[in-house]
Parts: C-alpha cells; structure tokens; sequence
C-alpha cells in the first residue's frame, strides 16, 4: 500500500537520525523554495480541503433550514434528537475513522468519505417517516466523523509547524454558513417543500468528491506537483519537526496521547466552544424566526449572522495574535465576547438579535482555533492523530447538549439554551487558561533543566514527541 510506502522512502530515512527540534536556520534560496511549496500547497491541496468543508457545513445545517421549511410539519419528528443523532454517530466513529487513515491513502479515504456523506444527504431527503430521518442523520454523522480530523492530521503533514493552515481550513466553514441561507431560500422558492433541500446539497458535495482522488495526493514525499528541491527541503523540515507521516501505529505515543492532561483539556475547550458556535447553526433560522420573520426573511438573515461568524474568526484571531502573540489571548478573547452575548440575550431580551450577531460573531473562533492550537502544540507520528480523535470525538459531543436545550417551547427568549452555553463558555474560557499557564511553565523549566536524550535510540527519541526537551510549546 502507498502509505507502507512511506517507512521506505529514501527522503525521509539517513544513516543518522536527523536532529530534532534544532531550529533550521534557512538560507534565502531555501526560503524563496519553501515560500514556493506553500503556495502550491495552498492553491492545490488546501483549496479542495476548504471547498469541501464549506460543503460539509452546508450538509449539516440543511436540517435546521429544512424545520423551518416544513419538514416538522410533514413528519411528526422530535427535532432536537434528530440534532442529535447525527454527532452521536459522529462520536462513535471518530477514533476508528481516524485510525484507518493511518492505513488507507488519505486522498482516497477523504474522497471516499465526502462521497458517502453526500449519498446519505440525499437519502435523507427522500425520508418517509421521522424513523428514517433520525436513522440517516446518525449515518451521517458516522461517515461524516473522519474529514474534519483527517484533513487536520493530513494538513499538518504538508506544512511546517509555524504555517500550518489549520485555522484557514476552519474558517472555510464560514462560507458555507454563508451560502446556506440564501441557497435555501431559492431551492425552496422553485421547489415546494423541504426535501429539495437535502437533495440538492447533497449532490453539490457529491460532485466535489469526485474530484478528490484527481486533485489531493497523499504525502510529500510522493507528490508530483511539488519540484524534487521543494520535496527536500520539506522533508528535512518535517524530519526535523518530528511530524513525517507513517503507517507505524506508535502504542507509547497512544499511550502518551490518553495520558496528557493538556490532550483533555483541550477536549473541554473542543466541547464548550463546539456546544456555544452551533446555536446559530442548529438554531439561528429558529430564533430569527420566533422574533416575528417569515421563513424566507429567516433563510436570508442567516447570511448575514454567518457572515459575522466568519468576519469573527478572522479578525479576532488576527488581532489577538498580532497584539499578544498569543493563540490562548486570542481564544479567551473570543470568549469574552461570546460572554456578553449571551449575557444580552438572557438579560436583555428586547435586543435578542443583537445578541445573536454578537454571539455568532465571537463563538466560533474558540472552535476553529484550539484544534489549530492544540496541533502546533503536538508532535509524533501517532500522537497527534490520536490527540485529535480523542479531541474532535469528546469535543464534538458539546452540541449535543445544545441540540436539547433550545427547545421550541422556550421561544422566543430560549433562557435555558442561553444560560447552558453561557456556563459552557465560562468553562471553556477557564480551561484555556490552564492550558496557557501548564504550557507555560513546561516551557520555562525545559529552559532551566535542559533534558540529557543522549542514551536513547532513534526510535526512543521519536517516541518523545512533544516532550522532546528541546520542544517548546506555543502559547
């Protein structure tokens, strides 16, 4: 198999191990090499991977525009277990969906998996009974489980540590937030009904997946859009950062993964920022709608307070780090704001779509960033696969909650959706602060007690990961 390929590649092997977390100091020409890589890497790889994770989050919302459209009418259905299936599913099939990218060509499984989420979309528009409808989005969130942790693991093997575009391919979700109202105020206005919906979305993503196994390749090492010097060059960053992909399943760094406090906590953030971002998407067209809107005014209001989720995740971020240089400033931040949205929403109920806006402005960017965040901060071959699984399938639990506090006898003032995610971003806020301060001492006494690896062999020094005494944490 390809992957296997991977262990025997005359690139990534030497006589001597190379070093480990020495900083590479590179000359002009390497950088102007490196500069040239990412960019191909961003036009080709990165590109197909925010394309299809924009699509991603079209199939996900399209049930809660479909409520709004009908479909609650035309089958008796508990909508917020129908929400909820889906990341039960998702939560089931994240670690082992994970695993078997480790086995399977990546650009095969990410394809394979966009495909299979797209059939089930589409069957779920043809449903005939709420049984089926529940059924499906469990399906949905089965076969859908493995893109997002896949393209994070994939992603981070394709860029050095310092630009990994985790955060990019994050905020690519905004768009299909975007897109999702007004697309479904057309199809709803040509076509009667709700179903048309999940077809049609459906069937735009199916599309898109066909181009994967055309436009995505698996690793560096064997990419053909990439010149042998950029291959080099990359190679030598990626052995250096402890980051090279690999078949071999390393059962200390699994160890290791389960065991780090920081792995857990990151998970917390994963489930409160995941519980707070998805009240807009699971249930913006339902509160816009309870304050007097007609469904299509609703479908198109939603444009704009996903726009306000994108502008959030790019701007807070940006001006957070630019100002504190600081991932953990920039998602406490985020927090704050989120914070006060809610706090106008329970307290102030007259300006609830007010607090919508500020709420989708400032609630995803905790979501889009600690996987970026805890990625930067991961090293190994195995570890960070298995950090993110154990992140994405804890974590993702968080809307579960939400899926059954906002519920349709609350409209239109929801006090007990709203106060269950306003304790979820306290939380999430108090545990990126711990994170922040473990990280920050870890940092400060590998300065002072430098560690002595040198009795170790080769495969002991891998094994380290991020507790390399030369590693150091980005806070």
């Amino acid at each position: 198999m390809a992957a296997e390929a991977n262990d025997h590649d005359p690139l990534l092997q030497a006589q001597e191990p190379a070093p480990i977390n020495q900083r590479i100091q590179l000359t002009v020409k390497e950088s102007q090499v490196l500069a040239s890589y990412v960019r191909k890497c961003d036009r080709r790889l990165l590109f197909y991977l925010c394309v299809g994770y924009a699509l991603d989050s079209l199939n996900k919302m399209s049930l809660a525009y479909a409520k709004i459209s009908g479909l609650t009418t035309d089958l008796p259905i508990n909508i917020n277990l129908a929400l909820g299936s889906y990341y039960v599913g998702c939560f089931l099939f994240q670690l082992p969906s994970n695993l078997v990218m480790k086995k399977v060509r990546p650009r095969i499984w990410l394809s394979t998996l966009m495909f299979l989420w797209s059939v089930v979309t589409i069957l779920t528009g043809l449903a005939r009974s709420s049984g089926e409808l529940i059924l499906l989005r469990f399906v949905f969130g089965a076969v859908q489980a493995g893109y997002l942790t896949g393209s994070i693991y994939y992603i981070s093997c394709w860029y050095p540590r310092d630009l990994v575009r985790t955060g990019v391919f994050f905020a690519s979700s905004g768009l299909g937030g975007i897109l999702i109202g007004p697309l479904c105020s057309l199809l709803t206005t040509l076509v009667r009904g709700w179903r048309v919906i999940f077809v049609a979305i459906g069937s735009l993503s199916l599309l898109w997946s066909l181009l994967g196994p055309l436009v995505l390749e698996d690793y560096p090492h064997s990419a053909g859009f990439i010149t042998e010097e950029e291959r080099q060059l990359i190679s030598k960053i990626i052995e250096n950062q402890n980051i090279r992909a690999s078949s071999r399943v390393s059962s200390k760094q699994v160890a290791m993964a389960v065991r780090d406090c920081k792995v857990w906590l990151w998970t917390v953030i994963g489930f409160c920022a995941n519980g707070a971002t998805q009240v807009n998407g699971m249930f913006g067209p339902t509160i816009i709608a309870s304050r007097g809107y007609s469904v299509h005014q609703a479908q198109l209001l939603t444009a704009l307070t996903n726009l306000m989720s994108l502008l959030g995740m790019l701007s807070i971020a940006h001006i957070a780090k630019k100002l504190t240089k600081s991932s953990a400033r920039a998602i406490i931040l985020s927090n704050a704001i989120t914070i006060s949205g809610f706090l106008v929403a329970l307290y102030l109920p007259k300006y609830a779509m007010a607090a919508l806006f500020l709420f989708s402005f400032a609630s995803p960017q905790p979501a889009a960033h600690g996987p970026a965040w805890e990625m930067a901060n991961l090293q190994g071959g195995t570890k960070p696969a298995m950090a993110a699984a154990i992140t994405m399938a804890f974590g993702g639990l968080g809307p579960l909650v939400t899926a059954f506090v906002y519920r349709d006898r609350d409209q239109p003032r929801f006090v007990l959706g709203h106060s269950a995610c306003l304790l979820m971003t306290l939380v999430c806020l108090g545990a990126t602060a711990v994170v922040y301060v473990l990280m920050d001492r870890e940092n400060k006494r590998r300065d002072q007690e430098p560690g002595d690896i040198s009795r170790l062999s080769p495969d002991q020094v891998l094994d380290l990961a991020d507790n390399h005494p030369d590693f150091r944490y980005k806070l």
